[in-house]
């Protein structure tokens, strides 16, 4: 065995080891919290289901909070990549659901540039997330369309 395959074992094991110690840890507190009612109703719930051993409504709970990171990880890319395009929205919405982004995008008549960057933002942002099963889909208008957003998104955005 070479000095530098012997080396990557050992960073690896120490990985490794420090890795599992911090879950353990973590799993201490967790239980300390659970002892002495001092857990989150949302934490009690969760180690309520894995204890008892109700796998739907872990599963239910894991898919539910997957879908959050996901979906907040989503707009904060899509986000960053309106704002490295520069694209000047009049009125940006959004509706949010377990897998999918619906984006109202109100920009100036013929702005072609803050168009094409909202198009751009939302393949970029599809590109990174789609291999996960999350998406974004976007309404584009115009100002002079005289169009509001639909009631049930929520706005970021408006001048």
């Amino acid at each position: 065995m070479t000095e530098t395959t012997q080396h990557n074992l050992v960073e690896s094991s120490n990985k490794l080891d420090q890795w599992f110690e911090t879950m353990i840890g973590s799993i201490k507190v967790d239980q300390l919290q659970l002892q002495t009612n001092t857990a989150t109703a949302e934490k009690t719930r969760i180690y309520d289901n894995i204890i008892e051993g109700r796998h739907s409504e872990m599963f239910s709970d894991m898919r539910n909070i997957s879908s959050q990171f996901f979906i907040e990880e989503l707009v904060k890319e899509y986000l960053t990549e309106l704002n490295k395009r520069k694209v000047a929205t009049e009125n940006l919405a959004f509706e949010l659901s377990d897998a999918k982004v619906l984006v109202w995008a109100e920009i100036e008549d013929l702005d072609e540039k803050s168009e094409d960057g909202l198009i751009l933002a939302e393949a970029k942002t599809n590109a990174l997330f789609s291999r996960y099963g999350f998406h974004i889909s976007s309404t584009i208008i115009e100002k002079g369309d005289n169009i509001s957003s639909p009631p049930h998104y929520s706005s970021i955005q408006n001048k």
